[in-house]
Order: structure tokens, then sequence, then C-alpha cells
């Protein structure tokens, strides 16, 4: 830890890049491994608020009570779009975490549709074909040509949604995707076997949803896997990484990235913060798959977050849509919604818009020059040095090492004023 000119303090990581930075103010600036910004201020009442870097998105998340059960409610702004989100807290090793909660249900029949084979392939024409994102992701991530059940028709809705929200929140936020793959890039992309084990992992949620369905309408307590969270039913479990996510390899950075696939195979220790998983796929292959890394606790809720949220909106879309582009209709008795029973207690904070851009302008952007030294990359006018690149791409950059040497999977190449670390013929370390 140091400090910064106006008495701040400054966190950074093993290689030397700052990760988190608190403010005289109270403010926390959290920095994600592509550079990205989040600013969270917590406030007397005991609401928090979460801005992007540049204050235009976001959210404010505040406690409420229902029926003697607690919830946290979330504000996001989105593009000037304001929605509503539900978690519960639940408890891990003395630590607190937040599981999204759905604001409606639908009918049992519904859930049990989703799992039903289609009397035929449905083919199915995606309207964002010709979008940037998807021509960016491509070369990784590719549609069924056809649905075989409305399972994996939401398996796709969900991942297109990741993958589209991703490469927006880089936009907005000045910070560009991970290098897409080259002709060099070591990428097997996302095979039918990955892809099967999420369309499992979309079950099991749709399942978990139909449990939670069933106990509101009967007046029941939550079922155990929203009381006790992630671990309550001791089996393995499929995440989907939703943006920019630090892990460790053996106490060494790795720079996670949206689309990259992990699973979880069985609970933490009791009182871990952390939780060992396994590498799947990942569209920039830092490491090679079936490498273990760690992952905080907190980022797997972000991510299951995440994928459910995305789920309850591919439901929503899927149930729109019977009987259109393709999609088989729905019997009548099957369609509708009912509202959970906390969703009339949950209104939009009002100002959350304003809050957000005034916690980015009071966080500002410290000045870390007097916070001790950083790691920088080496950089050319114009090219930089960045994770993931190649050995030759890094040498075209800064000419040839004066030293090298191996050590197991890894090569050490020692420059001018940088010492750069490639493992498996990638960048993972530049000090």
């Amino acid at each position: 830890m140091s400090r910064t000119r106006d008495g701040g303090q400054v966190f950074r990581g093993p290689g030397g890049a700052v990760r988190e930075v608190r403010t005289p103010g109270g403010a926390v600036i959290h920095y994600a491994p592509n550079g990205m910004r989040q600013v969270e201020v917590a406030r007397p009442d005991g609401r928090v608020v979460f801005a992007n870097g540049n204050g235009r998105g976001g959210f404010v998340q505040r406690p409420f009570m229902v029926h003697n059960q607690s919830f946290e409610q979330r504000t996001f702004v989105e593009h000037g779009v304001v929605s509503v989100r539900v978690y519960r807290p639940w408890v891990y090793g003395g630590v607190t975490y937040h599981a999204y909660m759905p604001m409606h249900y639908y009918h049992p029949a519904f859930y049990s549709w989703t799992y039903h084979p289609w009397g035929a392939p449905v083919y199915y024409r995606w309207g964002w074909g010709g979008r940037p994102w998807f021509g960016y992701y491509g070369r990784y991530y590719q549609p069924y040509p056809y649905y075989a059940s409305p399972l994996f028709w939401l398996t796709d809705f969900m991942l297109a949604a990741t993958f589209e929200a991703a490469y927006q929140a880089n936009l907005d936020n000045g910070v560009p995707p991970p290098p897409p793959p080259t002709a060099s890039y070591q990428s097997d992309g996302m095979t039918p076997e990955v892809k099967q084990a999420i369309a499992d992992e979309v079950r099991r949620q749709v399942d978990q949803e139909r449990a939670e369905q069933q106990a509101a309408s009967q007046g029941y307590p939550p079922p155990p896997s929203v009381t006790q969270g992630l671990f309550s039913d001791n089996v393995s479990r499929i995440f989907l990484v939703s943006g920019s996510v630090l892990a460790y390899d053996r106490g060494r950075e790795v720079h996670l990235a949206e689309g990259d696939v992990l699973r979880l195979d069985g609970p933490p220790a009791p009182n871990a913060t952390y939780a060992d998983v396994v590498i799947m796929a990942s569209g920039h292959r830092v490491l090679p798959k079936g490498s273990m890394v760690s992952v905080s606790l907190a980022d797997l809720q972000d991510m299951q977050n995440h994928m459910r949220a995305s789920i309850d909106q591919g439901l929503g879309d899927l149930q729109a849509h019977q009987g259109q582009d393709g999609l088989p209709p729905l019997p009548a008795q099957q369609l509708g919604t009912t509202d959970a029973p906390y969703a009339g207690a949950v209104q939009p904070d009002p100002g959350a818009a304003s809050e957000l851009a005034q916690v980015a302008q009071e966080a500002g952007n410290p000045d870390l020059s007097a916070a001790g030294p950083a790691a920088p990359a080496p950089a050319t006018p114009g090219r930089t040095v960045t994770p993931g690149m190649t050995e030759a791409e890094v040498q075209s950059i800064l000419g040839s090492p004066k030293e090298v040497a191996n050590v197991g999977n890894r090569k050490i190449e020692v420059f001018q004023n940088f010492k750069v670390t490639f493992t498996y013929g990638q960048v993972t370390d530049i000090q």
C-alpha cells in the first residue's frame, strides 16, 4: 500500500498495476485488469452507489424488507434507461454476497416447456448478425445452426447478451476489448462440448427459478438454493465471465475476459473468499484449456447474477415471440407472469442518474504520481506491449532481448528497461 499526494491509499497487484484507490473523501475506485474504473461510495442511509468511471452508468443499491426478509434493490442506469433488479443477501465465510432474484415468475408449465424438444428443428434468424460485437467475437463464438429445444435457444440468447453488453461497456468507458483472434491466435473457440456444459447450467438455473416460483406461489420460504447461495447443492457449476476479471495462477495475476468459461467443482472451504476453477474455454488464451485459477467468490456471484438476469430476459423474449419467426406457439394457458412477493415494494430511485454522475465527479482521477513506482508497459509511439501478445509481437516493438531465461512453461526476456514473461507463448507479466 502507498499513498497519493492528497492522502489517499493505493493498492497494487503483484505486477505493480493499480487495483484499488481509496480517496480521503471515502470513495473506493476499483480498477479492472483492462483499465476500466468503477467508483463505490457508501452513504450513511445504507445505500451504496456504484458508478462507472465516467459517471454515465452504474447502479444505486439500497436495502429493503418484505415479510421480515432482507432484500437489496439496485437501480441501474444505462444510456439514460433506468431499470431495477432485486437481490437477496446471503453469507458465506462471514462475507455477504448478493444473489439475483427475478421480479416476476412464469407459469410452471412454461418452465417445463423450455426443456422439451421441439417437434422439428427450428431455424431462427437472430437480428444481430451484422452488428459490430458479433463480428468482433465471431471467431470464438457462433450460435447453433438450428434449435432442437427452447433450452438451446436460451443458451444463445444469454451468450449473445453477455458479449453485446461487454462490448458496449468497453466502448462506453473508452476501453478497447481484448485483442481479437489473429492468424497466430491459439484459440479453440467455444466447442460443442463447452456449449453443452453452458446449456446444462442454463437448465439448472431455470430449474432454480421454477423452484422459487413454486415456493412463492404456496407461501413457503425460499428454497435453500436462494438462502444458502451458490454452494447449497454441492454440484459442479459453469460460470461465464461477463467482463474484465482478475484471477490468480499460483499467485500470478491472470486477466480473464468476457466469454471465458469456468467450471467450479464443488464448494470452496467454508471460510474462503476465493475458489479454484478450471478454464474450459477462453477467447484470449492466457492459459491453456484445463488450467486452474483462483477467482474471488464475489466475481463468481456477479457472473451468476449476470447469467440469471440474461436468462430471465431471454425467457421473457421467448414468450413474447412464441409463434413468430419460426418459434413454435405456446398453449394460451402457459402464457403470462405473476409478480414475485417483493415486487410491489420496488420503486426506482428517482435521482439515480444524477447521483452516479456526482459520485464519479467527486472521486475524480487520483494523482498517482506520488504513490510509489508503478509497472508501466513498455511502449513505442503508438505501440504498447500488453498481456496476451506473442513473442514475435513484443520483439517487433522492443527489438531483440538482452537476456532470455526458460523456466518450465515460462520464458522470461529481459530488454533494456523491462522484463517480460511469456507463458505458453503469450505475455502474462510485465515489469
